[in-house]
């Protein structure tokens, strides 16, 4: 009895009995008829999915910040990557300590890059809050890397050896530029580790305009999400801005864009509970200084 020295192990099931028919009829292997089957059989090309063993349901994490669970469907979806950002001074850091602090309450692990802060007055930043890092930092649940650089392979470690459900990345900016972000396979290393392990991440960018201009750069085309914030006027007698967040985009979700009011208490962040405030007349607001950007722009040309 010959041997049989297939040339390729990819065919389809149906494409092999085929094969082996014509074998057994001509007594010997056909090496052109293998090639002829290999050119014609694309199903080798589909991706082996078992879909009857996926789940259905969307795992969602909560965000820590009160009432924008509410606009999620209950939370980001598990492993997906948000980018928070917005002008300076915004919150984006406020916003993302308060998303670790509910993953250590939970039980969860949790790691905080940053890349413009050393690590003792991010703690202290938290302690302003009232949050007990301390504990949750001896107990293992919460790591804090301040300003020390370090590479995104140093990062793959990290994240390989604490296993954490969730990590916040502050702010890539200082790191890489936008397009360099993109295209760089050490990054997108990184980004590959934490979607096959199903981490939920917030990269934290700055942004040099406001929320109503509709400006998107590299980073924003690689997260799952993105979440603006930012200060608007809401009228012409109190000038003070308000704090407000939009959910410009999120996979999966079914989300309303309309900027919601949120404020800052010594406890975080937290909804604005008395609004007499329509949300149609937020986004007149915005909508308004968009036009005025707009017609100055026009105008210097």
């Amino acid at each position: 009895m010959k041997t049989k020295f297939p040339i390729h192990t990819t065919l389809s099931v149906d494409a092999i009995k085929v094969l082996e028919r014509y074998e057994k009829e001509l007594g010997a292997k056909n090496i052109v008829l293998e090639k002829a089957l290999l050119n014609l059989d694309n199903s080798r090309f589909k991706a082996k999915l078992d879909t009857q063993n996926i789940d259905r349901l969307i795992k969602r994490i909560e965000t820590g910040i009160p009432g924008l669970d509410d606009f999620l469907e209950g939370g980001y979806p598990k492993g997906f990557a948000i980018v928070v950002t917005g002008p300076p001074g915004t919150g984006k850091t406020t916003f993302s300590m308060q998303f670790l602090m509910e993953g250590v309450k939970k039980g969860e692990r949790c790691i905080f890059f940053s890349f413009e802060e050393r690590a003792h007055q991010l703690v202290q930043h938290f302690m302003r809050f009232g949050w007990d890092v301390g504990k949750y930092i001896d107990d293992g649940y919460l790591e804090i890397f301040g300003i020390s650089m370090l590479t995104s392979e140093e990062m793959v470690e990290i994240i390989d050896s604490h296993k954490p459900d969730r990590v916040v990345f502050d702010s890539l900016n200082v790191v890489s530029a936008p397009g360099d972000f993109r295209t760089s396979s050490s990054w997108r290393g990184l980004h590959r580790l934490l979607k096959k392990n199903m981490v939920t991440s917030l990269l934290v960018t700055e942004k040099s305009h406001g929320i109503d201009l509709k400006q998107f750069d590299e980073f924003d085309f690689l997260g799952d999400g993105i979440i603006f914030l930012d200060f608007i006027q809401t009228n012409d007698i109190d000038t003070t801005p308000m704090p407000v967040m939009s959910i410009q985009k999120m996979r999966a979700t079914k989300v309303d864009h309309t900027p919601q009011p949120f404020r800052f208490t010594n406890s975080g962040i937290a909804k604005y509970r008395a609004l007499n405030l329509p949300s149609q007349v937020l986004q007149e607001k915005i909508e308004k200084r968009r036009a005025e950007r707009l017609s100055i722009s026009s105008d210097e040309v």
